[in-house]
């Protein structure tokens, strides 16, 4: 068991989904989640003009699915350019402390870094056209570091895990091929990673509405793509709240992802994780 992280959200609306702030026991950033028809509420809050990053997403659909990543010196201020000129997004997180802590050096290489980070993970449509060509110094590299590594927690915490999903070493994959459809993926407890290169039946229409307009979103947005084949594949991480909500994408129709995902050595994650094997 790793060390204990504690977080203090407040509610400022008394909604669940409504304005939220995070903070981390001792730590000088906050992070302001805000709703896009909260934007002007929001601006009422202490701390919202601070210098910081923040993060653009669309997760209407139930899933994060596009993302956009910038810096502000003048905290939630700049969000109203993106309001008049970014459709996509219907939420922003941000993460906000003072000038002390967010330098212009640190707030350019925490840019540069979480947009590489974005891109190498591989799991959404990251908005951003260009990386900062902006090279972090030695000395700034582990501040950096450490900052990326709360942010990085704390949008875990949200459900959007920023994070490269392993193909391969320590963490345990899992695999279907049933029908001839050859998928792989990742489970970590609480979701079920699909990995890209996994194929899709698109042949066969999933019993949950919702899941059959997800693959027509992503045939139309790329995350689903027709090889040469006539086969459909992802190219992208796709995460699922359960290993069934992953096998019955995949597969289509009902399935039972406990008894549908297997290790290497034949074994379903049932085995592994419900009877202790």
């Amino acid at each position: 068991m790793g060390k204990s992280t504690r977080l203090e959200v407040i509610y400022h609306n008394g909604e669940a989904d409504g304005v939220r702030t995070i903070m981390r026991h001792l730590s000088p950033i906050k992070a302001y989640v805000i709703p896009r028809q909260y934007l002007t509420e929001a601006k009422l809050l202490t701390g919202v003009n601070n210098p910081g990053v923040y993060f653009l997403v669309n997760d209407e659909t139930g899933a994060l699915t596009q993302i956009y990543i910038g810096q502000t010196r003048n905290g939630i201020s700049r969000l109203d350019s993106h309001n008049a000129k970014k459709d996509f997004w219907n939420k922003a997180i941000l993460f906000l402390a003072d000038s002390e802590h967010f330098t212009l050096n640190i707030l350019s290489g925490l840019e540069e870094y979480a947009i590489q980070k974005a891109i190498d993970a591989n799991r959404y449509n990251v908005d951003n056209k260009t990386v900062p060509q902006y090279k972090i110094s030695e000395y700034d590299l582990p501040i950096v570091e450490e900052i990326y590594e709360e942010i990085e927690f704390v949008m875990a915490a949200l459900g959007y895990r920023m994070n490269a999903a392993p193909s391969s070493g320590g963490q345990k994959i899992f695999s279907t091929s049933r029908r001839g459809i050859i998928a792989h993926g990742s489970y970590a407890g609480e979701t079920f990673d699909v990995f890209p290169d996994s194929e899709i039946d698109l042949s066969t229409p999933v019993h949950i509405a919702s899941y059959n307009l997800k693959r027509s979103a992503m045939l139309a947005d790329g995350t689903i793509i027709k090889r040469e084949d006539g086969r459909y594949r992802l190219t992208k991480v796709v995460s699922f709240k359960s290993p069934s909500g992953a096998s019955d994408f995949v597969l289509g129709g009902s399935t039972n992802g406990w008894r549908e995902w297997r290790d290497s050595g034949g074994r379903t994650l049932s085995d592994l994780y419900r009877t202790g094997q």
